[in-house]
């Protein structure tokens, strides 16, 4: 039985050149035809054009016999597909076509390099393979490439060229390409295992597409899957008979669980049309900032409407947790289904009194304004080692809350959640299990971390670390193909490496925990503030030309306004405030002119807590900047920023060598 291919046409490249030309665009005619996707004559008459171009530079080719060639292979499964792939050995470019265009678009450039990076970090027949990017501008004048660059990380910068020097780009390639190719199918039916970022994840979602479209097909997905349609059927049947459940979802930083909100807040804002919308609450109102503004801009452009307007649809699904509880505080919200995001950071009675003028943990108050509806479903995401604030007492507090409300809540949760873990106080850390009317549910743990994509056992390394087990965290890392990080004492060094791997629309940045204030004497300046939102969404979401931007590596962000988010590559700027002592980690703060000796529970643990949220910003790539001191300066000991230094390459960290 014939074997259809992913890729529109896949097959050897002699094989392409003996066959006629109009029986392969008939094959993507068919294929196009299938999906019903835009205007099939436009589409039809580049296919035609990029074949002829393509078989041209193709013969002029000393020895094709190693060659494959792969013309629209799909990536996304939102309908993205690279134009052409040519395996040539272990070599693979990546050629994306721009027919009729006579100049280099630096959008095109960009859209080609993530190609090329999608493939490297995401596509398993790719793994471990130079790719080289080409755009080919079909009559650009002076698109000519002399040289394939050094590849960095697997990846070479764009080669530029038109539809008349195709032939000579490729000869490039094929100089330095080396080994031989397995049969064509194998390389064509990899699996395509995409992990999006936060925001992007949040704008397709919010168009309407599912977890399951926009994530991965391999087990990490399946677990996300899983856990939303627990949620998913819960709702329904909570609904249905008229009860009110607290589900607590657990996973480690990284591993979906804002994704997962997200998509059930969405699709059950999209499924209702009885006035029932569900939200997701988020206590960091950067992060709000951020996916709001995301989204609006990205559904504007989609729906053709004002980006006013499609904020204002963002944020019935995602709101600011603390404008919630004061609007609601004495009535019943719209929302039958509350997702909360970060809920092992709910804060105790005393922060109640200050922020809302009543002497009300978090807990007390979300059961109460839940409890004022028929039906209610309130989802808890939780993440271990995450409270960096005071007065964030967690899931005792939701347990003590569960045990003394009125309104009999059924709790469903993970065994994790349950009982605790060493870094995460459980539910039942301060009550007696015949307080709570609870069942476990497995599916409510989410076992994989989807940010770090590149090193999924980064999460594991980060807190052998920061428990000041050096031994663990660098067997952890020797498990890993590449190193948990890269550390250096040069911060022009680091920010040259970050500069080498912004490609594409990939973002780099800077990151520094609030209380390293002697960051600034190594030309470090300060964050923007948790309430200057707009400098925040700028650092995210501008162009890698705006000097707002993160690709600036101008400014760093803070644990207050980073959490949640995430980008590409990342360095954290090391501070004194966390030092290595002897055989431990030393938190303290400073209290001018010093630092103070050490920090006190729950103080320390926040400091901890703030490099722990720092180090797992970075989805493909972390360096850490560790400032020499000065010996003239006692807020900046040599000795001691040797020693961290030391102790991080004990727990596995290789140094920065450009």
């Amino acid at each position: 039985m014939r074997v259809e291919s992913k890729s529109f046409y896949a097959g050897e490249v002699v094989d392409f050149l003996d066959a006629d030309s109009e029986s392969i665009l008939g094959k993507l005619s068919t294929r196009i035809g299938m999906i019903h996707q835009g205007d099939e004559r436009e589409q039809i008459k580049a296919w035609k054009k990029q074949i002829e171009i393509l078989k041209e530079a193709l013969s002029a080719q000393n020895d094709t016999t190693r060659w494959q060639i792969f013309i629209e292979m799909p990536l996304q499964r939102l309908t993205r597909r690279i134009d052409t792939v040519l395996k040539i050995g272990e070599s693979i470019a990546c050629v994306e076509f721009k027919i009729g265009t006579n100049r280099v678009n630096s959008s095109d450039v960009s859209q080609t390099v993530d190609y090329a990076l999608c493939l490297r970090d995401f596509h398993s027949g790719s793994f471990g393979k130079k790719i080289i990017p080409i755009l080919c501008s079909e009559n650009a004048k002076n698109a000519n490439s002399l040289a394939i660059e050094e590849a960095v990380d697997l990846v070479t910068q764009c080669a530029l060229t038109n539809a008349e020097n195709l032939h000579r780009c490729l000869k490039l390639v094929a100089e330095n390409a080396l080994g031989e190719n397995d049969d064509h199918l194998s390389y064509d039916k990899s699996s395509y295992n995409p992990t999006p970022n936060i925001i992007h994840a949040a704008q397709e979602l919010f168009s309407g597409h599912s977890v399951r479209e926009i994530g991965r097909s391999d087990s990490n997905a399946d677990d996300l899957e899983r856990t939303s349609q627990c949620l998913t059927q819960i709702t329904r049947e909570t609904k249905k008979n008229k009860k009110k459940v607290i589900c607590f979802v657990t996973g480690e930083p990284g591993s979906g669980k804002t994704l997962l909100g997200l998509n059930l807040a969405f699709a059950l804002s999209k499924e209702e049309s009885r006035g029932e919308p569900a939200a997701l609450l988020s206590g960091n109102p950067p992060l709000v900032k951020v996916l709001q503004e995301a989204i609006a801009e990205d559904a504007a452009r989609r729906q053709n409407i004002t980006k006013k307007s499609a904020k204002q649809i963002a944020i019935q699904g995602l709101q600011n947790l603390l404008g919630f509880l004061r609007e609601h505080k004495d009535d019943s919200p719209p929302e039958h289904v509350i997702i909360y995001d970060e809920a092992q950071r709910a804060w105790n009675a005393e922060i109640g009194e200050k922020l809302l003028g009543r002497e009300a943990s978090e807990p007390e108050l979300f059961l109460e304004i839940m409890g004022r509806l028929p039906w209610a479903v309130l989802v808890c995401l939780v993440g271990p080692g995450q409270e960096i604030n005071r007065g964030e007492e967690g899931l005792p507090l939701w347990g003590k809350a569960l045990k003394a409300d009125v309104n009999d809540w059924n709790v469903i949760t993970s065994r994790q959640c349950l009982n605790g873990t060493v870094d995460l106080p459980g539910l039942l850390s301060k009550i007696s299990e015949h307080d709570l009317n609870f069942e476990i549910a497995d599916e409510l743990h989410l076992k994989s971390n989807l940010r770090a994509y590149r090193n999924a056992i980064h999460g594991d390394w980060v807190s052998y670390l920061l428990k000041g087990d050096l031994q663990a965290a660098k067997a952890t890392s020797l498990k890993m193909d590449f190193p948990p990080a890269l550390v250096t004492r040069d911060l022009s060094a680091a920010k040259r490496w970050l500069r080498g791997r912004i490609r594409g629309g990939q973002r780099a940045g800077l990151f520094s925990s609030s209380q390293a204030v002697r960051l600034i004497a190594d030309g470090i300046p300060p964050s923007p503030r948790s309430n200057e939102l707009d400098a925040v969404a700028h650092w995210f979401l501008k162009a890698p030309t705006d000097f707002r931007s993160s690709n600036s590596l101008e400014k760093p962000l803070t644990e207050f306004v980073c959490q949640g988010l995430e980008i590409d590559y990342g360095c954290v700027c090391w501070g004194h405030d966390l030092i290595w002592k002897d055989t431990d980690w030393l938190p303290r703060k400073m209290r001018s002119p010093k630092w103070t000796k050490k920090l006190e529970p729950p103080a320390s643990e926040f400091r901890i807590n703030t490099y722990r949220v720092l180090l797992t910003r970075s989805r493909a790539g972390l360096v850490i900047y560790v400032p020499k001191g000065s010996v003239n300066d006692i807020t900046r000991d040599p000795q001691e920023a040797d020693d961290t230094f030391d102790a991080l390459l004990k727990s596995g960290c290789s140094v920065l060598n450009e």
